[in-house]
């Protein structure tokens, strides 16, 4: 069936001055440049044509997600906290109003606009997005992502192009594979390494790090171990979001027996979940642990059996932690 539009618009064809589209002059600039791309969207779409509960999943993930087109969503709270950026001036590390976002279906992308403040503007992107992860991670939703810097044109509109938008979007589809965001080469030169002195760090230290493939960047769950001593972070928000994750990951270990590419990235997270440092989580006077973080334990760990299900496991261990309390 044809649609009305489409049917009027070949009746009468609009006449349409491309040079009128635009009352400024349109030039590169150089920015830093994130493609992020949501893991599995589809599969999700295809489970909310039965499921309710999906369509609400997709809805509220696409709107938080289009909320931060919003410059000033992009601010300071998770920098500011930090001794690195207090020793260089936190206002410096503002990137408000250098921002631009765009949201489409189950990719986002965002770019800032950069100097000679690369450290700086690297740091509040990184921590922002960092938090990103996190929210969507509790949500359920796995996110991987390229980070870079180049020429783009990125304007409030949406509209959005250039080799520095290709650049991050080959690093997120090459190199990402897990849910990460990696940095290219090329921001990584400009970057602030080694770190000779305590003085020469930034904020985003804290989050990178280098993985087992030899890529640089950061993993959805990083958030949770760099603001732990955060004020607003408690024992029990920590306690609460982290047994939120550690539920998710579960469910996507057990989520099918069948797709091996699924099962490798949950896979991957469960060891960076367990890799997490929680200073917290040990307490001196008993001298036992898991107090804030319970550990993704392998299949059967310390029980008898051959259960197929990592849900088995957990349950038992959370259980006999519940039986102690």
């Amino acid at each position: 069936m044809v649609h009305i539009w489409t049917l009027c618009t070949r009746l009468k064809k609009p006449q349409i001055n491309i040079d009128s589209l635009t009352n400024k002059e349109l030039k590169y600039e150089r920015r830093l440049i994130v493609f992020i791309d949501i893991l599995g969207f589809k599969d999700i779409v295809k489970q909310s044509e039965a499921d309710t509960s999906k369509i609400e999943l997709i809805y509220s993930v696409l709107e938080y997600l289009k909320d931060w087109e919003k410059t000033e969503k992009w601010d300071l709270k998770f920098v500011e906290i930090e001794e690195s950026a207090q020793y260089k001036g936190v206002n410096n590390f503002d990137l408000r109003g250098k921002t631009n976002t765009t949201t489409f279906s189950d990719s986002i992308v965002v770019s800032v606009k950069v100097d000679d403040n690369v450290n700086e503007m690297a740091s509040t992107l990184i921590v922002n997005l960092a938090y990103i992860g996190t929210v969507l991670l509790e949500k359920g939703i796995l996110f991987r992502g390229g980070l870079t810097i180049g020429n783009i044109i990125h304007v409030d509109n949406g509209t959005v192009f250039g080799q520095g938008l290709i650049d991050a979007f080959m690093l997120e589809t090459r190199s990402a594979k897990y849910p990460r965001i990696v940095l290219s080469d090329k921001l990584l030169n400009e970057l602030n390494y080694p770190i000779e002195t305590k003085r020469n760090s930034y904020p985003y230290h804290q989050y990178l790090d280098r993985y087992d493939d030899g890529c640089v960047g950061f993993h959805q769950l990083i958030y949770y171990q760099v603001i732990e001593s955060w004020t607003e972070m408690t024992p029990e928000l920590l306690t609460e979001s982290l047994s939120k994750v550690r539920k998710v990951i579960i469910s996507g270990l057990d989520s099918s027996f069948e797709k091996p590419e699924v099962f490798e990235k949950f896979k991957w997270l469960k060891e960076q979940y367990n890799k997490l440092i929680i200073h917290n989580d040990f307490d001196f006077e008993t001298k036992t642990e898991e107090h804030i973080k319970q550990k993704i334990r392998e299949l059967n760990d310390g029980i008898a059996g051959q259960n197929i299900h990592y849900s088995y496991t957990d349950n038992f261990y959370e259980n006999r932690g519940k039986d102690k309390n």
